[in-house]
């Protein structure tokens, strides 16, 4: 038998004293502290903190604290009206963040309600200091809700991918937001099928709107909105977001009046499509000077611009541009942007018509502007 079996080594003799010294004590949640219970419940979800909150009484006093309802996002499971219901007992007045989704599927239509005019006087009432309403996946009756049953205190209004009913023909839903919303900055209306073009102008009413996202949403056909809009409208916008919206030069270079402008982001809705949508005829009226020497730009037969009013046009400048995926994005709109928008800092040609040569001329002659893709010599462009 060999000398390290017959006796136990030195380290086996200090695990088992250190065993025999630990006492091993059960710990139940109760027996905690309120500070680390709310450590604990820090890291729950809205939902597990509702489910937590039905336990005991002591529990559900820790679960209703403040600082565990500041920001409170329910994103991770859809909520029916009914669940939302449960949400309220906890909206503290301290709120500022409140992000919800719905269970709708935006293909069926005669989905029930999900948000109701109750909820929101509701939340209007227990959050006056909310400044940010993130709705997804949700139904809306425009008949039973308005715009006016929203907070006023929000500033950040997200209605995403839902579905709006009874809408009205003769008025746009955001009618009057600029008094009902007066301190509205950013408003995302992504992949809404229900947005009309004529709604650009009641939105354009707004002085505090910064942002405007609009993605997914059909914008075509709507010249004579986005006329009048960037015209007389728009006094604060800064980014507009156009991605998947169809819109064309027609209704593009309307918005190259919209003097605080710095941020426009542009990509095809449909491939087949996008070489009849943006060209370089609408990017070369953003920023200030010629368009590369060229005469006038041939479009659609019949179609006359009207430039409203004497004065003349504001510089737009732009700091970032994306045109994505579109062949009549060519090394026009490279020159242009290289000689007349003194401002860019990002620039993405993803998928369009630019050649290798035309991006590495603007490399060299802006260095200062990051811009997409980004090639060396001697590489081969990918626009995918």
């Amino acid at each position: 038998m060999s000398s390290t079996s017959k006796y136990p080594s030195k380290k086996s003799k200090v695990d088992e004293g250190l065993q025999e010294s630990i006492t091993f004590v059960k710990t139940y949640i109760l027996t905690l502290s309120d500070d680390v219970l709310l450590i604990i419940c820090s890291y729950l979800d809205p939902l597990a903190l509702l489910s937590l909150s039905q336990t005991c009484s002591r529990l559900h006093r820790v679960c209703a604290d403040k600082t565990l309802w500041k920001q409170v996002d329910a994103r991770q499971h859809a909520l029916t009206i009914n669940s939302l219901k449960k949400f309220t007992y906890y909206i503290q007045s301290n709120t500022t963040f409140l992000a919800i989704k719905g269970p709708v599927d935006t293909c069926h239509s005669n989905s029930n309600d999900s948000i109701s005019k109750w909820f929101l006087n509701v939340i209007t009432k227990h959050a006056p200091q909310l400044s940010c309403l993130i709705l997804e996946n949700h139904v809306i009756d425009s008949v039973k809700v308005t715009l006016e049953d929203f907070p006023p205190s929000i500033e950040h209004l997200e209605i995403r991918n839902c579905i709006m009913k009874n809408l009205s023909l003769r008025r746009s839903y955001f009618y009057r937001m600029e008094k009902t919303l007066p301190k509205l900055k950013k408003l995302d209306l992504s992949c809404n099928r229900w947005f009309v073009p004529h709604s650009l102008l009641a939105l354009s009413k707004s002085e505090t709107l910064e942002t405007l996202i609009l993605a997914g949403c059909d914008v075509s056909d709507c010249l004579p909105y986005a006329s009048l809009a960037a015209n007389f409208g728009f006094s604060a916008l800064q980014l507009l977001d156009l991605r998947k919206t169809c819109v064309s030069d027609i209704e593009l270079t309307c918005f190259n009046r919209t003097a605080t402008l710095r941020h426009l982001y542009l990509c095809a809705s449909e491939p087949e499509l996008a070489e009849a949508q943006v060209t370089d005829f609408s990017i070369t009226t953003f920023g200030g000077g010629s368009r590369d020497g060229q005469g006038p730009l041939n479009m659609e037969e019949g179609i006359i611009i009207i430039q409203v009013g004497s004065y003349p046009r504001p510089v737009c400048k732009l700091e970032t541009l994306v045109v994505k995926n579109y062949p009549g994005i060519t090394d026009v709109t490279l020159r242009h942007a290289a000689s007349s928008m003194k401002h860019l800092k990002y620039l993405d040609v993803t998928g369009t018509g630019c050649s290798e040569a035309g991006i590495l001329d603007f490399k060299k002659n802006r260095p200062d502007v990051q811009i997409v893709p980004d090639i060396i010599a001697g590489e081969h462009i990918n626009n995918s």
